[in-house]
């Protein structure tokens, strides 16, 4: 079984700093099993692999304890900088309108993307996600939403 946690550092510090739910599964992992204190009975979980993510902490997430992360292999996948997300959807963009035979069109692509790049800039930077508010997480999936959008339109 493959057991996957997404998040994993969104739980919210106890009042001794821990958290539970991250300390619970780093327990799991270690002794392979838990205890139950209402049956009190230790339950073993076999065959099983445990996959993570999360996201830096800072707007609702948590640092995780390295505790927990030993036991993980990680894998960083950086932002795209803002001149790389420029560049691709620009490229994009103009592909498209000089394959339509919208050419007198594609002189405006550089201008649409700067400022569709920079509204998501600005998105990202100004709706943070909170635990009241975990659903203002953006990322270039919504950048190419809006891409495609324009792409549709000019149809």
């Amino acid at each position: 079984m493959i057991f996957f946690i997404d998040d994993v550092n969104m739980p919210q510090l106890d009042r001794y700093g821990s958290q539970p739910p991250c300390e619970l599964l780093r327990q799991t992992i270690d002794s392979t099993g838990f205890f139950d204190t209402k049956k009190l009975i230790f339950k073993q979980v076999k065959d099983t692999n445990y996959v993570c993510a999360c996201a830096p902490p800072g707007g609702g997430r948590n640092a995780v304890t390295p505790r927990l992360f030993r036991h993980f292999n990680m894998v960083w996948v950086p932002e795209l900088s803002e001149g790389s997300m420029k560049v691709i959807f620009t490229s994009i963009l103009k592909g498209f309108l000089d394959q339509n035979e919208q050419a007198g069109l594609s002189f405006l692509a550089e201008n649409v993307i700067k400022a569709a790049v920079d509204l998501y800039q600005t998105t990202i930077n100004d709706f943070l996600p909170t635990p009241a508010k975990c659903h203002y997480t953006f990322n270039l999936r919504d950048l190419s939403k809006v891409v495609q959008g324009i792409l549709m339109m000019s149809l």
